[in-house]
């Protein structure tokens, strides 16, 4: 039944009947309106005890580096007509691969981002799954990856494919903490409408080992540092500060406002001290996009320096 309530809530595009440029900046909500993704943050939500040390740490740059185009999330949409293709995993020591015993829709033309993630994500409007892939390649035998995920639209995009499902099959975890590789990017149609209805997903060099909080399942980090952060960990604009007061481009305040209304979660290891996932604009290869040069975007890895990076806050777990 949460399923089913969760898929109705948003209405998914049919391919045969918008075009590529329409789809790319259409942003359903994904995941069940109780997901962690979706959910608002409590008034007055406790700030964890170290947060200042590890707030200091994760803003030592004075800014958040947006992954917009080489680390950007390649997001395409698939329906019953678009090809299904059989992916091997390559990596054969973590688990079952999620794509084995699938067949799986890729449209023509789909393409990984070129960073060292090789990330793709595919949603099947059709079935109401999104399909994961880390370390996707393309050759002359088809397609394989390093690793898969399957998860439901409707679930939690948390855990085995999202804790909250109730669906059988549904395996994986698109990032390291067990979070979706869909959940909490920043879509072009939402930085286009100034308004980002979801929590957001953050990477550190400072992810803790060994240690993980909710709703994060596991955690690749390596820190030992006294101030490292457990994948999992939300983190929150301090929602005193007045953004109408602040100089900052559209796409610094929608991303701000976010941050106070919902907050960010570490859902991965990264060579910087903090990034931000949003979408790739894969209508202009190479490039920002006018989408995200119109918000005032500059460059690939924005650091967005107007936002006051440094009165984030490290919530305690609830």
């Amino acid at each position: 039944m949460l399923l089913a309530i969760g898929l109705m809530l948003f209405a998914w595009p049919a391919l045969g009947c918008e075009t590529e440029d329409v789809l790319l900046r259409t942003a359903p909500q994904p995941f069940d309106v109780a997901s962690p993704w979706r959910s608002p943050l409590p008034a007055n939500p406790s700030v964890h005890p170290d947060s200042d040390a590890m707030v200091a740490h994760l803003t030592r740059d004075n800014g958040v580096y947006a992954n917009l185009v080489e680390y950007g999330i390649p997001i395409y949409y698939a329906n019953a007509q678009t090809p299904r293709h059989e992916v091997p995993c390559t990596v054969t020591t973590w688990g079952p691969c999620a794509f084995d015993g699938r067949l799986v829709p890729i449209p023509e033309g789909a393409r990984p981002h070129h960073g060292s993630d090789g990330a793709l994500v595919v949603i099947d409007e059709s079935a109401g799954l999104v399909y994961e892939f880390w370390q996707a390649v393309r050759d002359d035998a088809g397609w394989k990856t390093s690793w898969a995920a399957v998860a439901p639209l409707g679930g939690s995009g948390w855990g085995e494919g999202g804790a909250s499902s109730p669906r059988a099959g549904i395996t994986g975890a698109g990032t390291a903490s067990g979070a979706s590789r869909l959940g909490g990017v920043i879509r072009l149609a939402e930085i286009s409408a100034g308004d980002i209805p979801h929590a957001l997903a953050l990477q550190t060099d400072n992810a803790c080992a060994d240690v993980f909080w909710s709703p994060a399942t596991k955690t690749d980090g390596g820190s030992h540092r006294p101030d490292c952060v457990p994948e999992g960990a939300r983190l929150q604009l301090d929602p005193a500060i007045a953004l109408d007061e602040l100089e900052l481009t559209p796409g610094e305040r929608a991303v701000a406002r976010a941050l106070q209304k919902y907050g960010a979660y570490i859902v991965d290891k990264a060579q910087t001290p903090l990034s931000m996932s949003f979408e790739l604009d894969h209508n202009d290869q190479g490039a920002l996009g006018s989408v995200y040069e119109t918000a005032g975007f500059r460059w690939d890895y924005d650091d967005m320096p107007g936002i006051p990076w440094g009165q984030l806050r490290v919530l305690a777990p609830a």
